[in-house]
């Protein structure tokens, strides 16, 4: 178990790879169609070189961690990222700790600081009434703890991962993040919802 998780970005596109071509072999005009989608994207870029969650050049960022309120999403990316500019995602909940997720720890609270580390990096507020926010977070909060996976679909709640676990937050207060109505939430699906507002962004996006 432990080494399909240490090569799951081999795995999880050949998972990709596998699927696209099951989807164009039924509908052949589907990657064209959706040329943002998720799978189209991965595929783009998997071909580019460019698999996994990509690599820190340690350059950094200067993230405002001041501008940050509870029920906030932050955003991190790097370069060399498969499936978009940002690379990963997590869900602010107070006192310097966000919810996200991770292959050796799951669905956990992280301090916020490793944000910096980024090359660049964003808040997003989430336009919705702040009871709806509190009970976002709360249902977020009780996934705590569980088993995290990268290939997560939006369906079901056993496995997750840490765009997943945002998305389905804020879609039971009846805001969907997805902008590409995909099988799956990449962090810049978020990035570029019409219910999120920039709050600061900090450092270099290609």
């Amino acid at each position: 178990m432990y080494r399909f998780f240490r090569y799951y970005p081999l795995v999880l596109t050949g998972v990709v790879i596998i699927l696209a071509a099951a989807i164009m072999v039924a509908n052949p005009g589907y990657l064209h169609s959706l040329p943002q989608s998720v799978t189209a994207c991965y595929i783009g870029n998997f071909c580019q070189g460019n698999v996994g969650t990509g690599y820190f050049t340690g350059r950094g960022n200067q993230l405002d961690f001041d501008r940050l309120h509870p029920g906030d999403i932050l955003l991190g990316g790097k370069p060399g990222g498969a499936y978009g500019h940002f690379t990963h995602a997590g869900l602010y909940l107070g006192d310097n700790q966000v919810l996200e997720g991770y292959v050796d720890c799951g669905i956990s609270r992280q301090p916020v600081n490793h944000y910096h580390r980024y090359d660049w990096a964003c808040i997003l507020r989430v336009q919705i009434p702040e009871k709806n926010r509190q009970q976002a977070l709360a249902y977020a909060l009780g996934q705590e703890f569980k088993p995290f996976y990268p290939a997560a679909f939006k369906p079901g709640e056993r496995l997750w991962n840490c765009t997943k676990l945002i998305w389905a937050a804020y879609q039971r207060q009846g805001v969907d993040l997805d902008s590409n109505d995909d099988l799956w939430i990449t962090p810049d699906a978020m990035y570029h919802s019409a219910h999120v507002q920039i709050i600061d962004q900090r450092g270099e996006m290609p």
